[in-house]
Parts: C-alpha cells; structure tokens; sequence
C-alpha cells in the first residue's frame, strides 16, 4: 500500500508539475504578443502610410505623363520593399521572442 501510495505522488507531483509549466508557457506566450504587438502595428501603419502617400502620388502625378507616372511607381515599389523589410524585422522579433520562450522551457 505504501508504494502505490508513494507512486501516486509521484504522478500527482508531475501532473502539477505539468500545470505548472503548462501556466508559465502561455504566459509567456501572452507576453510574446504583448511584446511582438507594437511592432506587427508599428509595421502594418507603417504600410498603410506608404500606400497612402504612394497612391496621393500618383492621383497627383496621373497628368503629368508617363515619366512621371512610371518614376511614382518606382517609389511606390521602393515603399512597398521597404514596408515589407519592417514587416521582416519585425516577424523576426517574433521569431526570437519564440526562441528565447523556448530556451526558457527547456526546448
């Protein structure tokens, strides 16, 4: 009786124990979006913004003549590539904010 006494502790222990971890990884998780947050918003204004600069451009430039037009979308598509990199850098944020969650973890 003793030891399925002791054996049941055993598992209880590693169930809590379980919890426990179980517990700290969402909120870690939790914290990762808090922290990762700022930056997917900070990315996607960032965006918009371009858009909406790059289409102000070209209603502005549309009289102008094909010169103008064609230098106005290269600045768009230079907006859009550097939008795009804002998003990167900050997936990537993401990316070590996970890792770092995970060497906590153990794995």
């Amino acid at each position: 009786m003793g030891l399925m006494d002791t054996i049941r502790g055993w598992f209880g222990s590693a169930k809590d124990e379980g919890a426990d971890i179980a517990d700290k990884a969402v909120q870690q998780g939790s914290d990762l979006v808090d922290k990762a947050e700022p930056h997917v918003d900070k990315a996607k204004d960032f965006s918009e913004d371009t858009v909406d600069k790059a289409s102000a451009k070209l209603e502005d430039l549309e009289d102008s003549g094909s010169e103008a037009v064609d230098r106005a979308m290269q600045e768009a598509s230079d907006a859009v590539d550097t939008a795009k990199d804002a998003a990167g850098e900050a997936a990537e944020a993401v990316e070590g904010a996970v890792d770092d969650v995970k060497d906590k973890l153990g794995g």
